[in-house]
């Protein structure tokens, strides 16, 4: 059986200041170029790590765009849902937002927590199984979205994650999970997105851990400049697991994709924000940089219980959700 998977390709109206191609036109044209090698392969599932969108509220004229190019696969799709899929860094918000209206329709198969997808091919036994982000899913000492049993008869398990899981330690303020950490997951293969880079193709005790990188390249990072865009295409059969990445052609070089100058800009203010954030840290007193990781550390800090962190992780939901439909509206009048 064959299946194809890519992630991260952050569909949205608005362009990055750091490009200087067609960004729309990039953007579907690599849409485009997914979906006829998914017919060139004569792939049978297609898989994607998250964040389909960049933003939970899309326009209606980019869903349109989207379902246009990818209606005539002749697989199905099955996704989790990415950090930017939903409100709030909270799956419960799913049922109102863009994506959660083509998972209703049919378009995209969302695969959900504690949900157990087979396949039978030839006399083997797939499960498939998927995690959507979550706020703590990389808290340290939590494993749970990535690891995973296997049912009783199955051959091979694939499980699909949208978080921070690296090969190798990142910076600090940052969480993120080791694979060194997850190896106790029962799947064969583990595949995820959210990590833009990337680490490619791992294979440690007989189990793949996979991240092709993002699609779409909008990082303000030199490391951009040489990272061309691909999937991964997987055969298991009685023989095992295949693996192989495949380069998109449309891919542009970097140096024709970025604006050298504005990433050196922004690699400078990267790196004085950078250290203003370690200056900060250097006091002892904070070690935060957003909303999320602020209330992460009011919870160490003040024992708050998980019933609390919850109601406050809903309720900025809402508002990101009350200031979305403002955006929105703003920009019908204007």
């Amino acid at each position: 059986m064959r299946f194809l998977f890519f992630t991260d390709t952050h569909i949205r109206g608005t362009i990055p200041q750091n490009r200087k191609d067609n960004f729309l036109e990039t953007l579907f044209k690599k849409i485009r170029e997914v979906v006829d090698i998914a017919h060139e392969e004569a792939v049978d599932v297609v898989l994607h790590g998250g964040d389909i969108f960049d933003r939970p509220d899309v326009s209606p004229s980019l869903i349109r765009e989207f379902v246009v190019l990818i209606r005539d696969l002749k697989a199905p799709i099955y996704a989790v849902a990415g950090n930017h899929d939903i409100y709030g860094q909270n799956p419960a918000t799913i049922n109102r937002t863009m994506l959660g209206v083509l998972d209703s329709i049919g378009i995209v198969k969302l695969i959900n927590p504690g949900e157990k997808i087979f396949f039978n091919d030839n006399g083997i036994k797939i499960q498939l199984t998927g995690q959507h982000y979550y706020y703590g899913l990389d808290k340290e000492g939590k494993e749970d979205g990535y690891c995973i049993k296997k049912d009783p008869g199955v051959n091979f398990a694939v499980h699909v994650v949208h978080g921070m899981l690296l090969d190798k330690p990142f910076f600090t303020g940052v969480s993120y999970t080791l694979i060194e950490d997850v190896l106790k997951t029962e799947a064969d293969l583990t595949l995820c997105g959210h990590y833009h880079a990337g680490f490619g193709i791992i294979n440690i005790q007989d189990k793949y851990f996979v991240n092709p990188g993002s699609l779409l390249r909008i990082d303000s990072s030199l490391s951009e400049l040489t990272r061309i865009p691909g999937v991964i295409l997987f055969d298991i059969t009685n023989e095992g697991i295949k693996i192989k990445k495949r380069a998109l052609k449309c891919a542009l070089p970097g140096q024709e994709v970025f604006d050298r100058q504005k990433l050196e800009a922004d690699s400078f203010r990267e790196k004085k924000l950078a250290e203003f954030i370690q200056g900060i840290n250097s006091a002892g007193e904070y070690n935060f940089t957003n909303i999320f990781n602020i209330i992460d550390e009011l919870a160490k800090k003040q024992n708050l219980s998980a019933e609390v962190v919850k109601e406050a992780l809903r309720r900025i939901g809402e508002v990101q959700e009350t200031i979305s439909k403002k955006d929105g509206e703003d920009l019908e009048v204007s």
